[in-house]
């Protein structure tokens, strides 16, 4: 018995060592991601090489042998019938915790939700989980099965060819037809797209791409419960996919932090792992059908990279942009041809002699216009290590087109610091004369249905639809429509004067922009005029920015859908090799910056949600050289139309985009 006292006695230790572990909240030795490298942060970039169809994970099977994070703990429990469960949440870009948007936040647990606490069958417990998109299994976010592409041309033909077979349903595309003056042929294919476009989210497979895991920090939660315990925990705490009495999502950080027990531990890990999304042009540039202006379309076969075979639609994480062509203005444009930038360059001479050279019917009267052969003006470099964005040349004076080019990017994310690796083209020339293009770096709404609105609003309606320009606008408390952007076009850096009201007299707010090399670096956010915002408000006004600086902002008139802030930045940035564009887009805020690398960026224009609703559903990431109106950005520098159509191509690139 003598020789048994010290193990009974190392027992007792232990016992009382683990009691008293517990009543400190003592991790015993809690370490996530243990198959990783020690430290106290786990670097792993995002597998995105599935992403466009399954969405993201991580790890990825391609990072672990298993695609799993491992971790252990250990933990001596007093007695028997002890659970454990371990959480992680997105703590770089989230609500407080215990704040009543904290439900918006990104957490998970268990990729099964129906498993809940776990019992802790021996005293060293080895597990895993993974970081997945759809972390509370939400049905809003399944849809149909989307490996194939659903809008190939065969599919597309398959649907008209089911309209035509339904009498009364082709007879109503044949008025829809004559009401929207086009060809039928032109209906059924717009009436296909849109039956095909709806039918996508109507299915049984968890489209986790809909809620990608967020980019940044992830925390670690482990918690530790007896039966007691477990009786006290809701059953929407244990298992994440389902809501409280209210139908809502509660956040378990939160609710463990306000529900203190005797019978419930928390151990938070030290150890966090830390993410982002480097979107590279390496896998090519994907043509999504379903985006192309014209039925009669024939991408051009020049560039292996860039296309509309399965490979791309499985792969490609870029995809080039049709833009919207505006009608809000005509195009009356010199029938001149000559590039701007060049060796003989458009000068200031020649712009104020063509003002009175043409009567109006010589002008060409049109609208900028975007490419009707795919992959002509989007092209991927041989080593995959930028796309060429092209707005092309002119030769024929019967053939005038001023046209835009553009891609996109194929995975969205809520919420980042969004940071674009560019060579845009020189803007202006030796005179500061402009060459007629408006670049941009921006967000967009990654899907105008249901499953990707904003955050429901209720102010004086809510938001305000993006296309209604009425003095009684039709508003949704629950909307798709979400953008941000970084547009820089030569403009000044003063808003028209009326704008200023009576400070316009005592404070200088004219000039003369043709005579200087500044472009402006103009930030935008599209809130739709809802009101909630505390200083929501229409004409000029400005936002503080760290302790010394104010942002001067500008929302049109009070149903105005967006707020702008206009930053001077100098021509000559557009000759280095290339620069960083960035928006930094928080649960709060809006920073956007520029620099010539991402240890040396300047912010450039600053919001938050004071002032504006800042959005919170998922978006893509677009780099575009657009034709715009004059009109768009007043008082008008450089009139659209006396700026000739382009003799030669106007070539920008592309490297990389990086969301951290």
């Amino acid at each position: 018995m003598k020789r048994r006292t010290p193990l009974i006695l190392a027992i007792a230790l232990v016992s009382l060592a683990a009691a008293f572990f517990i009543r400190q909240g003592v991790n015993c030795h809690f370490r996530p991601m243990t198959n990783f490298k020690a430290g106290r942060t786990v670097c792993l970039d995002m597998d995105l090489e599935n992403a466009v169809t399954d969405g993201i994970y991580l790890p990825s099977a391609k990072q672990t042998e298993k695609g799993e994070g491992v971790f252990s703990f250990r933990f001596i429990a007093p007695k028997k019938g002890w659970y454990y469960k371990i959480y992680y949440q997105n703590e770089s870009y989230k609500f407080a915790d215990t704040s009543a948007l904290s439900g918006e936040n990104f957490y998970g647990s268990w990729e099964d939700v129906s498993v809940g606490f776990k019992p802790i069958g021996r005293w060293v417990v080895r597990d895993s989980l993974r970081i997945v998109g759809n972390p509370r299994d939400e049905r809003r976010f399944y849809g149909a099965d989307l490996s194939e592409n659903s809008f190939s041309k065969e599919h597309v033909s398959k649907v008209i060819q089911s309209i035509r077979n339904q009498e009364q349903w082709y007879n109503s595309i044949v008025e829809k037809a004559e009401r929207n003056g086009v060809s039928v042929e032109e209906q059924l294919y717009r009436d296909a797209l849109w039956v095909i476009s709806g039918s996508r989210n109507d299915g049984d497979c968890n489209h986790r791409w809909k809620r990608n895991p967020r980019v940044g920090r992830y925390s670690f939660l482990l918690v530790l419960c007896d039966e007691e315990g477990l009786n006290e925990i809701p059953d929407y705490i244990q298992h994440i996919g389902n809501t409280d009495e209210n139908g809502t999502f509660i956040n378990p950080y939160g609710w463990f932090e306000t529900h203190p027990s005797k019978h419930i531990k928390t151990v938070k890990s030290g150890r966090q792992l830390k993410t982002r999304a480097v979107i590279t042009p390496r896998q090519g540039v994907f043509v999504d059908e379903a985006n192309v202006h014209s039925q009669g379309y024939e991408p051009d076969t020049t560039c292996l990279s860039c296309g509309i075979n399965d490979a791309l639609y499985q792969h490609a994480l870029f995809e080039q942009f049709f833009s919207s062509v505006s009608q809000q203005y005509t195009l009356r444009n010199i029938p001149v041809i000559q590039d701007v930038v060049g060796e003989d360059p458009y000068t200031r001479a020649d712009y104020e002699a063509n003002k009175t050279k043409y009567d109006s019917a010589q002008l060409h009267w049109d609208y900028p216009v975007v490419s009707k052969t795919p992959c002509q003006t989007v092209q991927v470099a041989d080593d995959g290590s930028y796309i060429t964005l092209i707005n092309p040349g002119n030769d024929d004076l019967n053939d005038l087109h001023k046209e835009s080019t553009g891609i996109r990017t194929r995975v969205g994310f809520t919420y980042g610091k969004f940071t674009g690796k560019i060579k845009f083209p020189v803007m202006l020339n030796d005179e500061n004369v402009w060459n007629g293009l408006t670049y941009a770096f921006w967000l967009i709404y990654s899907d105008n249905h249901a499953w990707n609105n904003r955050r429901h609003d209720e102010a004086e309606g809510g938001y305000v639809d993006k296309n209604d320009d009425s003095e009684t606008p039709v508003r949704h408390p629950d909307y798709h429509y979400s953008e941000i952007d970084i547009e820089i076009v030569k403009a000044s850096k003063f808003w028209p004067k009326n704008y200023y009201g009576h400070r316009a007299d005592s404070i200088c707010v004219e000039e003369d922009a043709t005579l200087n090399d500044d472009v402006m670096y103009c930030c935008t956010n599209w809130d739709l005029a809802v009101p909630s915002p505390k200083y929501f408000k229409a004409g000029i006004d400005s936002i503080p920015y760290g302790k010394d600086h104010k942002f001067e902002t500008l929302r049109w008139y009070k149903l105005y859908k967006a707020l702008t802030e206009r930053a001077p930045m100098s021509n000559n940035d557009f000759k280095a090799p290339w620069y960083y564009y960035e928006i930094e887009w928080r649960p709060t805020e809006i920073i956007w910056r520029l620099g010539p690398d991402p240890k040396h960026m300047r912010v450039m224009g600053y919001m938050n949600d004071q002032y504006t609703s800042i959005p919170n559903n998922q978006m893509k990431a677009i780099v575009t050289q657009e034709y715009h109106y004059s009109e768009w950005w007043p008082p008008i520098v450089w009139e659209q139309g006396l700026i000739p159509y382009n003799k030669t191509d106007i070539e920008g690139r592309v490297y990389e985009i990086v969301i951290e």
